[in-house]
Order: C-alpha cells, then sequence, then structure tokens
C-alpha cells in the first residue's frame, strides 16, 4: 500500500468541509467523488485556502504471511506533510482535489458529513487490488481529525489491515513561490 494512497485519501477527508446526508445523487448506490463534490458545491462549502500540515499515525498494520516477529511492526509510524491548497485549487472544486494522489478507481460507498462529523467508506480499485476505506472523525473548513482502516486484497496472498489515525490543520497562508 502506498503511503501517498493514505494520505490523499485522508487529505481528501480535511478537503470536504462540511455536508450532511449521503451524496448519492443518482441512487445506484455508489457514490462517486463527483457527486460528493456537486453536493458540496450546492451548498457552497469549500475549505479555506492556506497551508495545512498534515500527520498520519500508523496504528496497526496486518499483512498475510507476515512473519509473527515483525506483528506490530510500522505501529506508531508518523507521516508529516506539509501542503498548499491554493484559491485556484479551492475554485476547481472537490472533484478534481479528491482525485489527486488516488491509487486506482475509487468511488464512495457512504460518504456523510453532517454538522462536522464524518463517516465514509471508500473504495478503490487498482493493478495491485482493491482496497476498502472506512472513516470516521470531525472535520471543519480548517481542520480535521478521523480514524480509518483500510482492507486491501493482494491476489494470492489475502486481505491485508491498515489502521490509522489523521490529522490536518490549516497552519497559516501558503508561502509565495
Amino acid at each position: 500500500m502506498k503511503h501517498i494512497t493514505i494520505i490523499a485519501a485522508a487529505g481528501a477527508m480535511l478537503l470536504a468541509g462540511c455536508s450532511g446526508g449521503t451524496a448519492d445523487a443518482d441512487g445506484d448506490g455508489e457514490i462517486t467523488a463527483k457527486e460528493v463534490a456537486d453536493k458540496s458545491k450546492a451548498e457552497g462549502i469549500k475549505p479555506e485556502p492556506g497551508l495545512y500540515k498534515s500527520t498520519i499515525t500508523m496504528t496497526e498494520l496486518d499483512v498475510p504471511g507476515m512473519p509473527a516477529e515483525m506483528k506490530g511492526h510500522g505501529a506508531g509510524q508518523v507521516i508529516t506533510t506539509e501542503d498548499c491548497l491554493t484559491q485556484e485549487e479551492v475554485d476547481k472544486g472537490f472533484e478534481e482535489l479528491m482525485k489527486q494522489g488516488q491509487n486506482g478507481e475509487c468511488s464512495y460507498e457512504t460518504f456523510n458529513l453532517n454538522g462536522g462529523k464524518l463517516d465514509a467508506v471508500m473504495v478503490c480499485k487498482s493493478p495491485e487490488g482493491s482496497a476498502r476505506m472506512t472513516m470516521s472523525g470531525t472535520t471543519s473548513a480548517t481542520s480535521s481529525e478521523f480514524t480509518a482502516e483500510s482492507k486491501m486484497n493482494f491476489e494470492g496472498m489475502g486481505e491485508a489491515t491498515l489502521k490509522f489515525t489523521g490529522k490536518h490543520e490549516r497552519i497559516g497562508d501558503c508561502k509565495a513561490k
């Protein structure tokens, strides 16, 4: 599993702002990034542009075939990044922001963000396999905190599980280039 996928998925939650209810506009049982973006846009919800610090902490890793002595390996690993969200990126809409960095084709089974409380399930399919990530937490236009569990099926190996926490916070304005 790629760290960028985890960070991008986590970042998507920060960028989601605050919206209520489920975004499955066409009623097909699958919530696409476009449906989430359209719902957010219709409600006038946008994240604040600025410099964001993202901290992802792995809390559990279970991979099929992992030697017993490696059980828990990676737990506690922290990935911290700083990324600038410009006004231009905000103006492009959530659909484009949420697509960035995803490994494969992703859609939402559920995406509920109501009163700053997040509950979502995202499924991504790639040549390496399929992954299903459940996320819950809180979010605002300038910060979010959540827990997530990702399960990925590796052909011929079985299902790996990764659990992590994420925190995103606006720490200032973007630096001039």
